[in-house]
C-alpha cells in the first residue's frame, strides 16, 4: 500500500485556505441548547420559559389581597366563635383548618381566593397554565413560613426574587399575576 497525501484529504477535513471562510453544514448545537430555529420569539438563549407578557404581582396588591381575605375569613370567625362559644378548643381548631382549605380549595378550583379576584389578581403556572391540587396545597402549607413576623418574610422573599415569588410560590414552582384584560 501506498501513502497518498490526496487520498487523505478525502476522508478528513482540512482547515479552508487562508482568508476564505469554512462553510458548515446543519451540526447540533452545544449542549443543552435548542437549534436557533427552534427558540420561541423573545427568548433569550439558556433563560427559561415563562408566561409570555405575565405582570408579576408585588407585595402592595397581595397584601390588600390578604386584606380583604382576611375580613371574609374574620366575618366567618366570628360566626363561629358565636356559635362554639362554650367549647373554644374546637372553635380554634376548626377556624385554623377552615382557614387553610379556604386558600387551598379557592387557588385549587378557581386559581384564586376572593381577596385576590377582587384585585383582578390569579396564582398559575410559571408559563401561565392553572395550577393544581398539590401545588396548592404546598404553597398555602408554606404560607405559614411566608407569614412570620405579619408576613416579613414572604414580602422579603417576594422583593428579592425576579418573578416575585414568596417561599411558598418557589417550592410549588407558581406565580402570582395580574389577569390579562
Amino acid at each position: 500500500m501506498s501513502y497518498d497525501p490526496n487520498q487523505q484529504q478525502q476522508y478528513s477535513q482540512q482547515p479552508p485556505p487562508y482568508g476564505q471562510q469554512q462553510q458548515y453544514s446543519q451540526q447540533p448545537p452545544p449542549y443543552g441548547q435548542q437549534p436557533y430555529a427552534q427558540q420561541p420569539y423573545g427568548q433569550q438563549q439558556g433563560q427559561p420559559m415563562y408566561g409570555q407578557g405575565l405582570q408579576y404581582v408585588g407585595v402592595g396588591m397581595r397584601f390588600l389581597a390578604i386584606l380583604i381575605d382576611g375580613i371574609i375569613i374574620g366575618v366567618v370567625s366570628g360566626l363561629l366563635s358565636f356559635i362554639f362559644r362554650n367549647t373554644p378548643g374546637l372553635y380554634g381548631g376548626l377556624t385554623g383548618i377552615l382557614v387553610l382549605a379556604y386558600y387551598i380549595v379557592m387557588e385549587a378550583t378557581q386559581g384564586a381566593t376572593l381577596g385576590k379576584m377582587a384585585l383582578g389578581l390569579r396564582v398559575t403556572k410559571m408559563d401561565g397554565s392553572p395550577i393544581s391540587w398539590s401545588e396548592s396545597v404546598i404553597r398555602n402549607l408554606l404560607r405559614i413560613i411566608d407569614g412570620l413576623f405579619f408576613y416579613l418574610v414572604g414580602a422579603i422573599l417576594v422583593w428579592t426574587s425576579p418573578l416575585k415569588q414568596r417561599l411558598g410560590d418557589r417550592v410549588a414552582n407558581t406565580i402570582v399575576i395580574r389577569k390579562r384584560s
